[in-house]
């Protein structure tokens, strides 16, 4: 049996950890208490989290190794970039400079840290490397560490959500070269298209799953957090409020502007369909609204983990999280 190796993805109202042995990835979702993590995922009692990051432990059997965390981008900056021909130690040097619109303070504050991409097709060599850069607070990276460790598990990898999704394409995409995923948050629609060995484009919406909780919360007079559950089994039907499908059919319009405007971009595009990933990728009013809009398969996420099955979708990010180590 191979080595063992874990990948958690923290989201605003769940828990995805995916545990990596050998080949095979077990997938596993747990909700989170209320008022443990912000709408961005964002852990707001760091002390409680560990307490239930320990429990989840125990409770879910997680066996010992090294851990991976896959960042939301409300944390953690990630962006394609060409560099200079330079050593490591003057890259290193030089990488702040390009997320100055993302750093606050001193650059000494913050940990950078790159992956160099394949020359491509079209990639102008005397222009410079393209690489997958991204930054990141070292006090958020150093929370995170002691409150993994505090929870018994040895956090040894923290990478942006777009370098696991990379991760995961380049481990399980059979040799496509070509992935667009929507992720259905709960505060955010997020859309990213992966060639290769980076992020083509990128684009979060401000709309997400709590839109439809609140809606949901307000015909049946209760409060948001229970409404998701109402949400999920579309009690009363409550999923057939105009106000519903008004707000599908928004995150689908804008899912279809960034399409469009990725394949006239890249005029070689040859997409085959769209991975809807993530909580609200269950709903079927809202599945159904973007494939009509969009015009593009819904391809199922399962095809890339056929072991996590129905937790495939919420699995991506961990699971693209633990399939970096070596």
């Amino acid at each position: 049996m191979g080595k063992t190796r874990l990948g958690f993805d923290i989201g605003s109202s769940s828990l995805k950890i995916a545990v990596l042995q050998g080949t095979g990835v077990r997938v596993e979702e747990v909700r989170l208490p209320e008022n443990m993590v912000d709408g961005t995922g964002q852990i707001i009692l760091p002390h409680a989290f560990a307490q239930f990051l320990k429990q989840t432990k125990k409770e879910l059997s997680l066996p010992r190794g090294p851990a991976a965390l896959a960042l939301p981008p409300s944390q953690v900056i990630c962006r394609l970039v060409t560099m200079p021909r330079m050593t490591t130690e003057q890259l290193l040097m030089n990488l702040p400079y390009e997320f100055s619109d993302f750093i606050q303070g001193v650059a000494d504050q913050y940990h950078c840290d790159y992956a160099v991409c394949v020359p491509a097709e079209g990639d102008d060599e005397s222009q410079g490397v393209p690489m997958m850069a991204a930054a990141a607070a070292k006090q958020t990276l150093a929370e995170y560490t002691r409150m993994f460790s505090q929870a018994g598990f040895r956090l040894k990898t923290v990478l942006p959500q777009e370098m696991a999704l990379i991760q995961l394409c380049q481990a399980r995409g059979a040799g496509a070269e070509e992935f667009c995923f929507v992720d259905l948050g709960h505060q955010f629609t997020r859309i990213t298209v992966v060639w290769r060995d980076r992020v083509q484009a990128t684009r979060q919406i401000a709309l997400g799953g709590r839109n439809l909780d609140l809606i949901v919360a307000n015909e049946l007079g209760v409060d948001a957090f229970l409404s998701n559950t109402y949400k999920a089994t579309n009690f009363q039907d409550v999923l057939a409020l105009p106000a519903v499908a008004e707000v599908c059919d928004r995150i689908s319009v804008e899912i279809l502007k960034v399409v469009n405007f990725y394949q006239f971009t890249y005029r070689s595009s040859a997409l085959e369909g769209v991975y809807l990933v993530g909580g609200g990728a269950a709903l079927p009013l809202l599945r159904q609204s973007i494939e009509s809009t969009v015009g593009l398969p819904l391809l199922d996420p399962a095809d890339l983990l056929p072991e996590a099955a129905g937790a495939a979708a919420a699995g991506v990010f961990a699971a693209g999280a633990a399939m970096g180590g070596k």
